[in-house]
């Protein structure tokens, strides 16, 4: 099957409750939607990202034909907000992937690995990684071709998200897999 194809496919797709669809590598990767703590980081930049910047979640980015995952979070600038009708969005407009790592060895390697190298490939320059397995966040940027580590903490410790977005994240309502929401 062409990609052309397989993309016409994966957006005409209709997805049950309680799933989401990701095209990876020339696959469609079905998996159960995450659960409230999984959603916490994606939400805390949707509702605090400061203009003149936007995040949104569960985008799906144009990272390569056979590339098109569905981010967490990204943040934008809001003059580069595409178009309603555009299904996936180019990666040259990404300022930050937010990627919150599930349970699975599966889903831990795609986030820490695969997605990753595939969006340092596409040029986007902060990756930002939550990992709720440890109550840990990792900032990484994009130097020259690869992510190096910039900052890490754990849950509760502000993040300074780099230039030019210059905001810092509060993450004191984020809490680890197993934890309580008190």
């Amino acid at each position: 099957m062409d990609n052309n194809a397989l993309i016409k496919m994966w957006h005409e797709l209709d997805v049950p409750d309680g799933l989401r669809v990701e095209l990876l590598d020339g696959e469609l990767v079905m998996q159960a939607n995450p659960g409230h703590f999984h959603d916490l980081p994606g939400r805390t930049f949707v509702r605090h990202t400061p203009e003149p910047f936007e995040a949104w979640n569960e985008r799906g980015l144009l990272v390569a034909d056979d590339y098109r995952p569905r981010a967490d979070a990204v943040v934008i600038r809001a003059e580069d907000c595409p178009a309603d009708n555009e299904a996936d969005w180019p990666a040259q407009i990404i300022q930050a992937v937010v990627e919150t790592v599930s349970t699975t060895r599966t889903a831990i390697r795609r986030d820490w690995e695969e997605k990753r190298e595939r969006y340092a490939e596409a040029g986007i320059p902060v990756y930002l990684i939550v990992d709720p397995n440890d109550a840990t966040w990792h900032l990484l940027q994009l130097d020259g071709r690869h992510y190096v580590e910039t900052a890490k903490g754990i849950f509760g410790q502000e993040i300074a998200m780099p230039d030019p977005m210059g905001f810092t994240v509060r993450t004191a309502g984020w809490h680890p897999y197993g934890g309580t929401s008190a």
